[in-house]
Formats: structure tokens, sequence, C-alpha cells
């Protein structure tokens, strides 16, 4: 116990962090004090402790799953019952109403890690107002993210078609120069034209955004309701990933003495713990805790 208490006293004495960042540590702290879900391999702890697995801070018993891709359209469409939201009718309201939205969203950061399409979301509404008004708007939703969401996991998607929204966006991130949200092109040379793309390569030279996805890529293998979140992971839309681990082939081979080893008798065992870990971590999340029971995003579909 006194042990326990001295690492909590480090975390919320320690002058780095923000509150927000105190608040998520603590509760990080509690959670990993849980032993793994039933099922993960006795050899799970090794494997970590030889850094040859990794689970990428999912923490032990996780409150829902590691990446979380609401339907934002039908959340426009629809509104959401649950924050007492109407489908928004202006550019003004669609912004305030996305910006609520955002901050319910949860995933393994606590923030969302992915906001959307943005400009198919908001093209109808900016095609309402003047290009300056629509673009000072814009400017302010951008910094708001910005400084609400302090995870750079955030993700948002624009294109593969040309918008006004698309361009605006493109023309502030050189401006802003933020860190949140990361923006992802999904480009595709049948679609996207060569001026927008263009654009989107000398933002990219500027500030690192946006990134830029072979979209006929990504619908040939996930289909056309796909989203691309956390820097490179194509995931549905309206559904998400449960967790995430990492395996570090590197540390398997260090450990070798001969080639057959590692792929008759090292690599097989990292594979198979890597498996039962992440099933069992889907098994808790689905089955154990009540996310997909109660959370609003499943109820509201």
């Amino acid at each position: 116990m006194e042990s326990i208490q001295r690492q909590v006293l480090e975390i919320i004495k320690d002058p780095t962090k923000t509150h927000m960042q105190t608040v998520f540590s603590l509760a990080e702290f509690a959670e990993n004090l849980c032993g793994y879900p039933a099922g993960v391999p006795d050899n799970f702890q090794r494997l970590v402790e030889e850094e040859i697995l990794c689970d990428h801070n999912d923490g032990h018993a996780p409150l829902c799953p590691r990446y979380i891709l609401p339907d934002y359209e039908r959340f426009m469409e629809r509104g959401c019952a649950f924050l007492r939201l109407p489908p928004p009718g202006t550019l003004a309201e669609a912004l305030a109403s996305l910006m609520i939205f955002y901050s319910h969203v949860p995933s393994v950061t606590h923030y969302p890690v992915y906001i959307g399409r943005i400009d198919r979301m908001l093209e109808p509404f900016v095609r309402e107002v003047p290009r300056d008004e629509a673009r000072g708007m814009l400017r302010l939703f951008l910094t708001a993210l910005d400084r609400t969401v302090s995870d750079s996991f955030c993700h948002a998607n624009i294109g593969p078609e040309a918008t006004v929204t698309g361009e605006l966006v493109v023309e502030l991130l050189p401006e802003l120069q933020n860190a949140v949200p990361n923006l992802t092109l999904l480009y595709d040379p049948a679609v996207t034209p060569d001026e927008f793309a263009v654009k989107c390569v000398s933002s990219a030279l500027k500030c690192a955004n946006p990134a830029f996805a072979h979209d006929p890529y990504y619908r040939s293998r996930i289909g056309e309701r796909y989203g691309i979140a956390s820097c490179y992971n194509g995931l549905y839309v309206g559904g998400g990933a449960y967790s995430l681990s990492r395996m570090r082939l590197c540390r398997i081979a260090e450990r070798c003495r001969r080639l057959d080893e590692f792929f008759s008798v090292r690599l097989p065992e990292a594979v198979d713990a890597a498996c039962r870990f992440m099933e069992a971590k889907i098994r808790f999340i689905a089955e154990e805790i009540p996310f997909f029971r109660t959370n609003f995003l499943v109820k509201e579909g």
C-alpha cells in the first residue's frame, strides 16, 4: 500500500503535467493495478520484459475499444439524443455540435482519435456563407481542436474530391502550424484535381500536414466507409479497432543463435502470445465491460 501511495503522489506532484494529464495518469495507474484479462498467456509478461511484445499502453482493463470511428455523417443528419443536439442547420451550429460531440468520443488517449471527413461534413454549410466568413469560422474551429484535444493521435480526413472546405482547411494549416488534428488527404488520381493535390503537397512541406493515403487501395480492401486514424490505420467508420500490439522482430533475432530458431521457435511463440493477448483483450471489451451495452454511440447507431 505504501508503494502505491508513493506512486500516486509522484503523479500528483509531477510539475510537468497539466491538470488533465494528471487525472488521466491517475486513471491509468488505477487501471493497471488490475491484472490482464483472463486468457492472456503466461509467457506474455516475459515477452514484454524482453521487449519483444508491447501492448501500446492499451491498459490492463480498458474502458472502451482502443480506436473508435463514429459515424459522423449520421450524427450530422440525425443529431444526438443523448447530448440533446438536433441536426445542425448552419455552419456555426455544425461546428459547435461537432466540438461538443468530440468531447464525448472515448479512445485509448481519452480524446477522439478520429474526427471524420471534415470537408464532406461541413461542405453543405460552408457553401451557404461567404468564403471569408467560412474561412474565419474554420480557423476558430481548427484552433479550438488544437487547444482542447491535447493528443496528436487525433485524425481528420479530406478528399478525394476537391471542396471549398478542403481548400480552406489546407490554406489554414501552414498559417496555424497546429499539432492537432493530423490530417490525411484520401488521394485518388482519377478524382483528386492536380491543382488541389499540389496545394496539399505545398502545405505538407510547410507544416507536415496533410499526409496522403491512396484512396483506391483502401476502398478495395475495406470499402467506401473507412477512415484513416492514428497516422496510418484504415478502419471501418461506425467501428474502429479493439486493440493494437507491437512485435519487435529485432529483439527476437537478438535472442536467436540460429536462423531456424528464429522461424521455428521464437517467432511462433511471440505470434501465438500476441494473438492470444489480443483475443483476451477483445473478449474483455466486448463481453465484460458495459461499453457495448450502455454507451450512447452504440445505442444511437
